[in-house]
Parts: C-alpha cells; structure tokens; sequence
C-alpha cells in the first residue's frame, strides 16, 4: 500500500468511526422483534431511568482527545480548528451555562457536556479530513458499508422486521433507521449529480441510491420518505433549491414561534386556543396533542426553557403505568425538534438559534457544496415532525453538524480577501520604481 493511499484512510478513520458509532454499527440491535410491546416499554424505561454503559460514556471524550492530539501537531490544522469550532461552540457554551437555571443540574450539565464532546468532535474529524471532496468521498464510502451492513439484515427478518412488518435493519426502530436511510439516499443522490467523475462513480452512486431507496420503503417510516421524495428532485434540478427549503422552514417556524403568537396576544387572543382551531389534535398522528399539552407546560418557563435535558427523562421514575408518566416520560420527545427547543432552552434562545442559522444559510448561500445544503434541509424537515435537534447522539442532528462543519471549513480556507486587497493596495502606494534608461541604438 502507498504511503499516500495510507495517510488518506488514517484521515478518514475518524470520520468512520464517528458515523459508525452514531449509526450503532458497532453495536446493532440483535434482539427478536416479536414482543413488540413489552420490548418497546423496556427500551423507554432503559432511556428514563439508567445512563449509558461506561464504555460508551468514556468513548466520545477518548475520541475527542484523539483529534485534538492529531491536530495540535500542525499550526495550520489547529487554526482551521478553531475557525470551524467557536460558531457552534459558543451555543453549546450556553447549553452548560443552562446548568444554573435547571431544576435537575447533574442531568443538565451531564448532557450538555455530551454536546459539546460532540461538537469538538465533528470538528476534529472535519478537518482532519481536509478537504471537501476528501468529505464527500468519506461520506459515500461508509454509505456503501453501511448499506451492505443493513441489507445483509434482511437474511435474518425475526431481527430486522417489526411485527408490523416494516424493516428496521440494524436499529430497534423503524423511525430510527428511516433517519439513517433518508441521509444517506440524499447523500448518494448528490455523488450522483455532483461530486462523480467517472461512470464508474457515477455508476456505484446510483446502485447506492436505488439500495437506500428499495430499503427506506421497506421500513415504511412516512417522515424520511416524504422528506427525500421532496428534496431528491430538487437537488437533482438544481443545489440551490435545496438551500431555499432550508431558509423556508427557519422563517416558518420564526413566525410559528414569534410572529403568529405575537400577532394573537395583541388581538388578545390565546395562541394555543389558535393552533388548536387550525390543526386539531387527532392531525399528524397525534403529534399536535402532545404538542399542546408541552406547550400549557411551556407558559411556566418560556423565556429560558427548564434547562437543556431537564425535562425528559429527569428524576424520580413513577410507577410505570401512571397515565401522565405513560404520555409524558415514556414518549421521551415531542416529535418536534423545535418543540423540544422550546421546552428546554425556551422560546428566546430558540429564535436567536433559528436567527444565527438562517444568517449561516444566507452568507454561505455561493458555498459549493450541495451535499451539506442538501443534509441540512433534510434535518430541518426531519425536525418538524421528529426531534433530533441537540438530542443526544442522534444521527441526523450528528450529521447535520457535520454539514455545517464542512461548509464553515471550506469558508475557512478560503484566501483572506482583506489581506489580499491590502497587499493590493500597499503595492499601489509604494513609489514607483525609478525609469531605466535608455540604453544607446
């Protein structure tokens, strides 16, 4: 193997083994799907009243270590570190600053150092990557991992099909491998139109496409299908279509959370009776009902929320066949990742978040790079009727930070153009060279 070849899977490596770690390709799910019902109860008690194994607490803060050890060794990799890192680190900043305000602190500050582990990480593995197609081709390599991993599940359906029959391949849910699947068909779409450049690539993006697609509706999970049958044909059309939905869904949710409630307060009017009136509980699967109850909740602590992960999954755990603690604690999450952004950080910094992102999409709307356009639409879609928004280590929020990250990285490389117009200008007022004189027939 060539030294070259060599020095580019080690700086792969971490990016795989972060994307394996997050899509539990380490640790699959090798139960029978059969008693459904018990097996669901016991996963939620798991998620309210234990914490992860130790192994698992240590591995994020050892791989953080790791890249932090790979990039201090170069001045240069270190400064690209830092210029992708302090964007994001300065919301997770607030995220361990909610700890002086949570009714449950350890929870808090426990969570929000998960977070910001993360968000170091991804960096890490970003830039220890290098380059923008280097990403991509990262991306693409572990989706064709990943695809004969899961579909090798298929051989085994008393593991990878519910009793509802819908595939969950590797995952003990179909929603959580519909998340998965939904990304990485994306992500296969935009090799496809964009980064291939032989028919060989062309041709294996495509097998990767048609691979995710035949899966995602075996799994028959309604969100991610409707998400990527939405955005496929976009990106496919054009890269910056994608980026539109995007800045579409941020102003939405701006004037559902700011401008509607605002509006309605003034007329005197309750803004929950309002929504209620418009999409009534029984809309969406149920998700609106459970969206009104958190948001009665919500009246007590809107300004700053109960603290970032203060209000799932927190204290005592009731008896389990309590009816609040079934609607409330078991559900683990509001099916709205801006929902939930309301309920533990409050409504205020929600909108500075939703502010700071659109500003992010609109300065970097010339950024080359369809893949991570198209991987953040994709999120903020998934988010309206799923949470994963700064929810753990889940898949989607983990790879849109690494979309965000990739585009802050290649704004990052780019030439400073102030030093450049500077040195332009220093050129123009230095003296003018004195004539060469004329040197005889």
């Amino acid at each position: 193997m060539s030294r070259d070849k060599l020095q580019r899977i080690m700086q792969g490596l971490p990016l795989f083994l972060l994307l394996g770690w997050v899509t539990k390709a380490f640790t699959p799910d090798l139960k029978s799907k059969a008693g459904l019902m018990a097996r669901d109860l016991e996963m939620r008690l798991e998620i309210v009243s234990s914490g992860a194994a130790l192994w698992k607490q240590l591995l994020l803060p050892v791989f953080t270590v790791a890249c932090l050890l790979f990039i201090i060794r170069s001045r240069n990799l270190l400064r690209a570190y830092m210029n992708v890192l302090l964007p994001v680190m300065l919301f997770g900043l607030f995220l361990i600053a909610s700890y002086f305000w949570s009714d449950h602190p350890s929870d808090t500050m426990r969570r929000a150092v998960r977070q910001v582990l993360l968000f170091t990480s991804v960096a890490g593995a970003i830039v220890i990557a290098r380059s923008q197609n280097r990403f991509v081709g990262y991306l693409q390599f572990f989706s064709i991992f990943l695809l004969i991993y899961e579909a090798a599940f298929l051989l085994v359906p008393w593991i990878s099909f519910d009793v509802f029959n819908k595939f969950t391949g590797l995952h003990p849910a179909k929603n959580e491998f519909g998340g998965i699947a939904g990304a990485f068909l994306l992500i296969s779409v935009a090799v496809f139109r964009y980064y291939a450049e032989t028919p060989k690539e062309r041709k294996t993006a495509l097998i990767c496409a048609c691979g995710w697609f035949v899966l995602l509706i075996l799994s028959g999970s309604k969100t991610p299908i409707g998400f990527v049958l939405l955005l496929a044909p976009m990106l496919m059309f054009s890269q910056h279509l994608v980026r539109y939905v995007s800045i579409s869904v941020v102003f939405l949710w701006l004037f559902i959370i700011v401008f509607i409630p605002m509006a309605l307060i003034g007329l005197g009017e309750q803004p929950i009776e309002y929504y209620r009136s418009i999409l009534p509980e029984e809309a969406l699967t149920g998700r609106t009902g459970i969206w009104y109850h958190l948001l009665a909740d919500l009246k007590d602590n809107w300004m700053f929320g109960t603290a970032y992960g203060a209000y799932w999954g927190v204290g005592a755990v009731p008896e389990a066949l309590d009816i609040k603690y079934s609607y409330y604690q078991l559900l683990h999450t509001a099916h709205s990742g801006f929902v939930d952004l309301c309920m533990e950080l409050g409504v205020i910094p929600t909108v500075f978040w939703l502010v700071m992102l659109l500003i992010f999409l609109m300065l970097t709307r010339n950024s080359s790079d369809p893949m991570s356009a198209a991987l953040i639409a994709y999120a903020l879609l998934h988010n309206c009727l799923e949470t994963s928004f700064v929810h753990g280590l889940h898949f989607v929020w983990v790879i849109m930070v690494m979309a965000m990250m990739n585009i802050l990285y290649s704004q990052a490389q780019r030439p400073n153009l102030d030093a450049v117009f500077r040195a332009i200008r220093d050129r123009r007022t230095q003296d003018p060279p004195p004539p060469v004189a004329a040197q005889p027939g």
